[in-house]
């Protein structure tokens, strides 16, 4: 039986205010690994019409907010899932990505929905891959184990006749409690780390920048089998 967990995403609505902060400003450009505790995975709700992202607030508005100078041209529909991080009023960080690219902006909270993420472990298992990185997750003798190759570069051919593809990875266990997933490399050496999240098909994955060679990241949104 598949066993769904809402923890994660109920976390929204008692995460603290506060801002991501850049030059003083409200600024959310995404959510990196160490902006929450956990990976929360929010849905825009079904009964919600177009909803924009608002934008970056700076010293000549007060943004985000409802304000119309505060909506932006990008806009998710119902059904859409994206990774939340620090709420600010009526607003809350989220990335949206479509496995090709990602779109970082504040979203109003009265939108989102928690999204139920899966804690069984079968269905975590398999081959999942985005753009330039893919992670494979297989049952072993003591839990599931999981690992990972990305590239930075290796679509460019001029980069690539340089030579100057950048490559990082990763293996190691993967724990898994509600609906959550923590990897650490088993190369001490490296200090990566992954925070991982199963909602709907997909699995939601934030490194922490020390996975591989310079702009080698693996942060995004991964689909099984398939980009």
């Amino acid at each position: 039986m598949r066993r769904l967990a809402l923890f994660g995403a109920m976390a929204l609505f008692a995460f603290p205010v506060a801002a991501q902060a850049q030059n003083g400003e409200n600024f959310c450009s995404g959510v990196a690994f160490a902006d929450t505790p956990d990976l929360v995975i929010g849905r825009i709700k079904a009964d919600a019409p177009k909803t924009y992202f608002r934008k970056n607030g700076d010293r000549k508005n007060a943004c985000p907010s409802a304000a119309p100078q505060c909506q932006d041209k990008a806009f998710l529909v119902p059904g859409d899932l994206v990774v939340l991080g620090a709420r600010q009023g009526d607003f809350v960080c989220a990335e949206y990505d479509n496995g090709k690219g990602s779109r970082g902006g504040w979203l109003p909270v009265s939108a989102l929905g928690p999204a139920p993420l899966e804690n069984d472990p079968a269905a975590w298992l398999g081959a999942w891959k985005r753009v330039e990185a893919d992670i494979t997750i297989e049952q072993a003798k003591d839990g599931l184990k999981a690992s990972g190759e990305a590239t930075y570069g290796s679509r460019n051919p001029e980069r690539v006749k340089r030579g100057a593809v950048n490559f990082g990875s990763f293996s190691g266990p993967l724990a898994l409690k509600d609906g959550q997933g923590r990897i650490v490399d088993d190369d001490p050496v490296s200090g990566c780390n992954l925070k991982l999240a199963r909602a709907d098909d997909f699995l939601f994955v934030r490194d922490n920048m020390q996975c591989g060679g310079m702009n080698v990241i693996f942060s995004g949104v991964y689909r099984r089998g398939g980009e």
